[in-house]
């Protein structure tokens, strides 16, 4: 999960966590590939004064274009911030 500045979930909460899977890339010879991603914003509890990531608040799924897909190199950060710019949220280095 990458920490993010805080999203307001009216009547869930405050999120401060996002994270992405990839859940499926379609291979056909046919077609070209376009990956399928699950998002997720994430509360945060405080355990014996220690951060960690809480609740899911929200969550979806995002799907990047042939165009997005084929400047995906071997740097996964590029979907991080992908999704993020997607999203309208922001990164808190």
């Amino acid at each position: 999960m990458v920490k993010i500045e805080d999203v307001v979930v009216p009547s869930k909460g405050t999120a401060k966590y996002f994270g992405i899977t990839c859940l499926q890339i379609s291979i056909n010879k046919l077609s070209e590939a376009t990956p399928t991603f699950y998002w997720s914003i994430a509360s945060e509890d405080i355990v014996e004064e220690v951060a960690r990531v809480g609740s899911t608040l929200l969550d979806g799924n995002l799907s990047m274009t042939t165009e997005e897909y084929s400047t995906w190199a071997a740097d996964d950060s590029y979907i991080i911030d992908w999704a993020l710019a997607k999203l309208g949220f922001t990164e808190i280095n």
